[in-house]
């Protein structure tokens, strides 16, 4: 099947470097006229969650690692897909996505462990293949 052109189209090496760009140009992107009215802040906080994670825990340790992200805006919703060619979720499976206990004292708050839980709470229709050509291939939705 031959997928449209995306709306928005950006590769990138998987490095934290190139994720800012590449948020950068999201941003930008996302500020031109034809998607003025769209929810682009929420969908730059699920990218950013997710790209960052693909470059700590999927190219963790590679320097050849790259990653295409494809955004169409379609009937007031952002459909993504996030592709990069960085080892497979621990069993095959994406993260539960459960947030961290907060019930404790201020100073023993945790730092991180929130990624996973923030995604799944904004975006919806989340789904992962690992392809037979050593890709992973993360799809989703934003809606406005």
């Amino acid at each position: 099947m031959i997928k449209p052109k995306a709306d928005i189209h950006i590769e990138l090496k998987g490095t934290p470097t190139e994720v800012r760009n590449a948020l950068e140009t999201l941003r930008h992107k996302l500020t031109a006229q034809e998607f003025a009215a769209c929810n682009a802040g929420v969908l730059e906080i699920v990218l950013a969650e997710v790209l960052n994670n693909v470059v700590e825990h999927a190219l963790a340790g590679r320097n050849d690692g790259q990653i295409v992200i494809a955004c169409n805006y379609a009937d007031q919703c952002w459909f993504v897909e996030v592709r990069d060619n960085g080892a497979e979720m621990p069993d095959n499976q994406l993260p539960d996505g459960v947030m961290p206990d907060l019930d404790r004292d201020l100073l023993d708050m945790p730092e991180g462990g929130f990624g996973w839980g923030l995604v799944r709470s904004l975006a919806q229709d989340i789904g992962y293949n690992r392809h037979a050509t050593g890709h992973n291939e993360l799809s989703f939705r934003v809606p406005d």
